[in-house]
């Protein structure tokens, strides 16, 4: 592997990690708003995202390549109500699927078909990961203010 891609794969190890801790953060604070659907939805995402960070070590690993751990720098979540919640983890998402696609060109430009076919489901991921974190802003913009609807949109999650 190039030293560029392997480079932006240890970022890309690093910044998963850092989604993870957003989710974890964000879930711990609508635990203690006492929205345990939406909370436990977003520490379901958490242990996702640290399984990302896993699969990314993995390739690297099957690659031959050490992985570099870094440290994961965490800003505070401020977030008062599911909304808020749900527009930071939106906003997140994209810059997650920005991420991914500078890391697919620069595999892509270093001639790296191993790390572009793998970069491929996490494309299709970023899809998915945009489209759910869209759809639950839209319900929570939806119930605006009402609090029974934001605890009835909160209900929703604990399927």
């Amino acid at each position: 592997m190039e030293q560029k891609v392997i480079d932006k794969m240890n970022e890309q190890i690093n910044f998963e990690m850092y989604s993870g801790f957003i989710y974890l953060n964000t879930a711990l604070k609508m635990e203690k708003l006492n929205y345990k659907g939406y909370s436990s939805f977003l520490f379901n995402h958490y242990k996702e995202e640290m399984k990302h960070a896993e699969d990314f070590i993995n390739f690297l690993v099957k690659r031959d390549v050490t992985p570099t751990l870094m440290d994961v720098k965490m800003e505070e979540v401020n977030v008062k109500t599911p909304l808020e919640a749900a527009k930071l983890i939106l906003e997140h998402e994209r810059k997650v699927s920005k991420k991914i696609y500078e890391l697919h060109d620069i595999a892509k430009e270093n001639g790296d078909y191993a790390s572009e076919i793998f970069l491929h489901s996490y494309i299709n991921e970023q899809i998915e990961e945009e489209d759910l974190a869209k759809e639950n802003l839209d319900l929570f913009t939806l119930a605006d203010n009402n609090i029974s609807a934001t605890i009835s949109v909160d209900l929703t999650f604990r399927k």
